[in-house]
Order: C-alpha cells, then structure tokens, then sequence
C-alpha cells in the first residue's frame, strides 16, 4: 500500500490503481476558472477547477510561478488554504473573490 498527499490530505492506494483511486476520491468537477488578473503591478495567471472532497466545497488553484494549492469553504463559510500556501494575500483573496462570484454566475 503506497500512499499520496493532494492539497495536504493523503490518500492510501495500491500501486498500479493510482488513477482508479484519485478519481473516487478525487473526482473532478467540470467547475473550471481561468485566473488572470494583476495585483500591485504583478501579473497572475493560471486556472482553479472545482474538486469533489467529502467535507468542503474544496478548489485546486494553479498558478504560473507558484506552487498548486487548495482553498475550500470550511463549516462555518469561512475560506481557509492550503497549509504551506506562499502567495501573497492580495493574490489569495482576489483568487476566492473570483471564485465566489462564478460560483453565483
């Protein structure tokens, strides 16, 4: 049994089944967002697709330059992301601004 960690929550897997199993547990939503906008003078670009977890409303972000990340909507409506996220705020909150508005549209 071999192990692998998505947006800091890790999945058991026998080897050979990786994808069977990141699909169960993984399953990829159609909810994709292309992220492409300036913060202080600074260009971001890259994409966040809605991912299914069992406990949040959860968002894999991926970002030209950066590390990938997840943010999700935790029980009490509040944004929360990924432990070692290394973006700056400005940037995170213009990422869950974007995402909570097409999530209305």
């Amino acid at each position: 049994m071999s192990s692998i960690e998505i947006c800091s929550r890790r999945y058991n897997f026998q080897p050979g089944y990786l994808l069977i199993d990141i699909q169960t547990k993984y399953n990829m939503l159609s909810n994709y967002l292309k992220l492409q906008f300036d913060v202080e003078g600074r260009p971001v670009k890259g994409f966040c697709m809605q991912i299914q977890d069992d406990f949040h409303e959860t968002y894999a972000v991926v970002l030209d330059g950066y590390h990938s990340f997840c943010i999700w909507l935790d029980a009490t409506s509040q944004w929360c992301a990924s432990k070692h996220t290394s973006i700056a705020p400005k940037v995170l909150e213009r990422i869950i601004n974007q995402v909570s508005s097409y999530k209305v549209a």
